[in-house]
């Protein structure tokens, strides 16, 4: 009865650990003039994240890689008299040929996180690498996208379960100079349908890389999964007119062209943004990675490097049960114990422990051991591991 009310207790403390969370506008701690730090992760070993209720989503594995810094700042422009902060953005056009850099006009009040529009900066490409004209260059012009009304990122009270969606439409405009066409700054556009889909897909805990240090304990926090799909169909313009297909295999571009993204959201109480994010392309695959510096408020301060556990010597092993045991210690140990326990995971016997690293200290194996494998582990103060073992016990 005893393992049963053991077995029982454990399976319901696991599931008050990983149990659904609301995230207000007061958990959400993001505010004007904030700098906030990120990090790029070594994705090649990353996973999708998994749907679901009382999900642990385990990243402790990755590598963070560079960080860089991200300012919110007051809004000022008179475009967007709706916003009241400001975020830096940046988007891909023309198959990746370019970036241009933005800056996003948003919203954030008790219901909600959202985008009123953005307002991006003028690029100039130069299309020589492409069309071999020296002076062939590709100007991206200022662009303005104003929504009708704010583009929600997150909402408040955000709860496992929810769901909104976007749809939109806006254009970046270009000026085309490219002497094998006899275009001498020839108006082009690139026309964009945007419809975005947003679910609160999953609950649980994340466990994420130490900001710290890579050979600190990994950061554990429970948080909300937002999924986010997003499908963009491109169209493009010269001249007033549909874009020729010369043109277009120009530059490894097609009418109608889709692209599906997906990106995942980890949102956890008490964070400005979110935990992480994840975007994975149409294939299913990871293509980038984001984890933010502000988790590492959830590290003890005194959080230091893990010791892994290191095998542990006892011998004689095969050992008679009630005979002599020695065990050599892994560490210099003080105020631990000497654990046994079975196949099944109970504890048949444990004894205080305490020694310098190298020294063998002597044990009484308990006459009632049936004969079989056990495992032993030597624990300091109770709670971290430094020595196992396994040990056979006959008759």
């Amino acid at each position: 009865m005893r393992l049963i009310i053991t077995t029982f207790a454990l399976l319901f403390l696991g599931a008050l650990a990983h149990a659904q969370i609301t995230i207000e506008r007061q958990d959400y701690t993001l505010e004007v003039g904030a700098q906030n730090k990120s990090w790029t992760v070594d994705f090649s070993n990353a996973t999708v994240p998994q749907d679901g209720e009382g999900v642990v989503w385990d990243f402790s594995g990755v590598a963070l890689e560079e960080s860089f810094l991200v300012n919110y700042e007051a809004s000022s422009s008179p475009l967007f008299p709706e916003s009241n902060i400001t975020e830096p953005s940046f988007g891909s056009f023309l198959g990746g040929l370019a970036i241009q850099e933005s800056t996003s006009y948003n919203l954030l009040s008790d219901t909600a996180y959202g985008n009123w529009g953005l307002i991006g900066e003028r690029v100039d490409i130069p299309l020589a690498g492409l069309t071999g004209g020296a002076t062939d260059t590709l100007k991206a012009l200022e662009m303005v996208v104003q929504n009708d009304q704010p583009r929600n990122v997150i909402k408040f009270p955000l709860n496992y379960g929810d769901s909104w969606s976007h749809n939109s439409s806006y254009s970046i405009d270009y000026l085309v100079t490219v002497a094998a066409f006899n275009l001498q700054g020839v108006p082009a556009q690139q026309l964009i349908q945007d419809s975005t889909f947003y679910e609160v897909s999953g609950y649980g805990e994340v466990i994420l890389p130490n900001p710290l240090g890579a050979d600190l304990e990994p950061v554990r926090t429970e948080g909300l999964l937002v999924k986010r799909n997003r499908i963009v169909t491109d169209n493009y313009t010269l001249g007033g007119q549909p874009a020729p297909q010369l043109m277009l295999d120009a530059f490894g571009l097609e009418q109608g062209e889709t692209e599906i993204t997906t990106r995942y959201f980890i949102y956890a109480k008490g964070l400005p943004r979110s935990a992480a994010n994840i975007l994975v392309d149409s294939n299913g695959e990871v293509i980038s990675f984001n984890v933010s510096d502000d988790i590492k408020q959830f590290v003890s301060s005194t959080s230091q490097a893990v010791a892994k556990p290191v095998a542990v010597k006892a011998f004689p092993n095969p050992v008679v049960a009630g005979a002599p045991l020695s065990v050599e210690m892994p560490a210099t140990i003080n105020n631990g114990v000497l654990e046994l326990v079975d196949a099944l995971g109970r504890q048949v016997a444990v004894w205080p422990v305490s020694g310098l690293q190298g020294q063998i200290v002597d044990y009484n194996l308990p006459n009632h051991l049936q004969a079989g494998l056990y495992m032993y582990r030597i624990i300091e103060n109770n709670q971290e591991v430094r020595g196992i073992g396994k040990l056979h016990v006959v008759h």
